[in-house]
């Protein structure tokens, strides 16, 4: 089993929320962050553009399909046949949004897009992990509630609510 870091930034708290950026770190130090430029403008937030979309070039972000793209590369050639645990810190928001990403695969012709028939073999299991949780149920509050930085002892400039720097965290 391999370990892949998530972290995404999004345009909101709620169902219909759409995907800004995603950051993905391997514990073999590999990454990608992927900025896209077709997320919901309608749902933008004074909050995103001061703290998310300040900080992001808009000459290097890509749509959604571009992003799948670079995404589903990087996963398939760290995976090499294995399968790949995803983790975050997000109650699961992260790994559904990577998921949604699937549904931009060539000749996907399904009305309704179902991750257990279209994820590859590698991210096709429940062996993700969500670090909240995880610090809820080891009654690990500072991890949770406090500066993750101090937590994880890392002493790298801060850069919080970009994707790759949240997902290095």
């Amino acid at each position: 089993m391999k370990l892949v870091f998530l972290d995404t930034e999004f345009t909101g708290e709620h169902a219909y929320t759409t995907p800004v950026s995603f950051g993905l770190v391997t514990l073999d130090e590999k990454e990608l962050h992927v900025t896209l430029n077709d997320y919901d403008k309608d749902q933008v937030t004074d909050w995103l553009k001061e703290n998310v979309l300040s900080k992001i070039n808009p000459k290097e972000s890509v749509s959604k399909k571009e992003a799948y793209l670079k995404i589903s590369s990087f996963l398939k050639n760290y995976s090499q046949g294995e399968k790949i645990s995803l983790v975050s810190a997000g109650k699961m928001t992260d790994i559904i949004l990577l998921f949604e990403m699937y549904h931009h695969q060539e000749n996907l012709e399904a009305k309704y897009y179902h991750y257990s028939n279209y994820l590859p073999d590698y991210l096709n299991h429940k062996e993700h992990i969500d670090l909240d949780t995880m610090f809820y149920l080891a009654d690990i509050k500072q991890a949770a509630n406090a500066d993750r930085e101090s937590y994880a002892g890392l002493d790298i400039e801060k850069k919080k609510h970009n994707a790759l720097y949240d997902a290095k965290i």
